[in-house]
């Protein structure tokens, strides 16, 4: 059991009354300026080999010293959480979710509020959003970062695409008030756009990064990631675009690239129909599929990441057996991306159905991860998909305090990541019975 302890007489009244809180309510959120984790087993991107009897300190929402217990001293004015026998991680991130595509449908503010609240509970502590209603996301982020609302910190995109793109139906409910594909925030681009503009005005809704979706030639492509790193915003995007392949959005600079199945389209220009025939083709398509390695070479080279999202095509599998094929195809080429030693972080594309855990879990079971690479995948690679890695992602001094505590070993079994104990936020704790 976790304890909660300080040496003064008059914290010991205090503690009584937030151990109440903590074991007795349903959820808690307890804030100290000031407190040390003692008794800590800590795994991380750092740490492959977990480092136990660890001391921990926090303050004013920063990790501000890390030690062996009993090697130093623990300031009088620290409250002590004591967590012997339990397991240290960064806060998760899920790397690709999708909370503002109908704001005043599926995603309004209840459902969405109470999706965020199971996520930070869950243990993520930050989440890529890729593509929605700008202005939901914004108020959204901003309460997140707040603490006016339980959340995971909410890091969002604006979306560039090819016209034929914005007669989707999500785009109208996205961007309702403006005309199709005029959006800041979801804005539809040709040869002819001043791009310059069109950057200007997707950093201006406050998005970390710019989603390219599709319809966008190579050439394109690279204007646009020129522009951006000119105004300092990051460029995401689908693995293929129609119009541009794999290695040419490698090899402009969008980073991270979703979607594993999309990169066959650097060998293909369709999925072939033998693919798609029943059970016995299945177990053909590994050795059909063509040889990537100058793909994964080149994405090694420009440090790209490979956002999987496993979990979402196989839902769409087990959603239509018709396609079936496209998980076989998810599972081979993220289990070579996996081999060829590129960079893959966890993003689930599942609508918040199911949270990031599942993603990792199915890197281990069907993707040949080791499970301490499913849990940097889902840690330190997602805070570099987003460039946050200088502020989390790992367990390090001067680093935020977005933390993870478990009742169990996930090295020992993966599916141990949903063992949660408690979630620290930004140095705010959170538990739920």
């Amino acid at each position: 059991m976790m304890e909660l302890r300080k040496t003064t007489k008059n914290y010991k009244v205090i503690s009584a009354l937030l151990m109440s809180m903590i074991w007795h309510s349903v959820v808690a959120q307890v804030s100290f300026e000031n407190y040390a984790i003692t008794g800590a087993t800590i795994i991380d991107a750092n740490h492959k080999t977990p480092l136990s009897n660890q001391t921990v300190l926090i303050s004013h929402s920063q990790i501000s010293d890390i030690f062996n217990d009993g090697s130093k001293a623990i300031p009088d004015s620290f409250s002590i959480i004591e967590i012997k026998g339990k397991y240290l991680l960064p806060g998760l991130i899920d790397s690709h979710v999708h909370m503002a595509t109908d704001p005043s449908g599926v995603d309004n503010r209840a459902h969405t509020l109470d999706v965020l609240s199971r996520m930070l509970f869950s243990g993520i502590t930050s989440v890529r959003d890729m593509a929605g209603d700008a202005r939901t996301l914004a108020s959204l982020s901003r309460d997140a970062f707040k603490a006016d609302i339980i959340s995971p910190d909410i890091y969002y995109s604006a979306l560039m695409a090819g016209p034929v793109f914005f007669a989707d139906p999500r785009t109208v409910s996205s961007s309702e008030g403006f005309a199709a594909g005029n959006a800041p925030f979801m804005k539809a681009v040709t040869d002819s756009t001043d791009i310059a503009l069109a950057v200007a005005e997707a950093k201006g809704t406050g998005a970390t990064g710019i989603k390219l979706y599709a319809n966008l030639s190579a050439s394109l492509v690279k204007k646009i990631v020129a522009e951006a790193n000119k105004q300092n915003i990051i460029v995401w995007g689908h693995a293929w675009l129609d119009d541009a392949r794999p290695s040419d959005i490698v090899k402009a600079g969008v980073n991270p690239v979703s979607h594993s199945p999309l990169l066959l389209y650097e060998k293909i220009d369709s999925i072939p129909a033998s693919w798609r025939n029943g059970h016995t083709a299945y177990k053909s398509i590994g050795d059909s599929i063509p040889d990537l390695s100058s793909l994964f070479q080149s994405m090694r080279d420009h440090h790209t990441i490979l956002d999987a999202t496993m979990l979402a095509y196989k839902k769409f599998a087990e959603s239509d057996t018709a396609f079936r094929y496209s998980y076989e195809i998810t599972k081979y080429i993220t289990a070579r991306a996996y081999k060829a030693g590129v960079t893959i972080d966890a993003g689930t594309d599942d609508d918040q159905e199911e949270f990031v855990q599942k993603e990792m879990e199915l890197m281990v079971k069907d993707a040949g991860f080791t499970p301490i690479d499913a849990l940097i995948a889902g840690t330190l690679n997602g805070a570099k998909a987003l460039r946050i890695d200088n502020r989390c992602g790992t367990i390090s001094t001067g680093k935020a305090a977005d933390l993870l505590v478990l009742n169990k070993n996930p090295l020992k079994k993966i599916e141990n990541i949903e063992s949660v104990d408690m979630v620290i936020k930004r140095g705010k704790i959170f538990r739920k019975q």
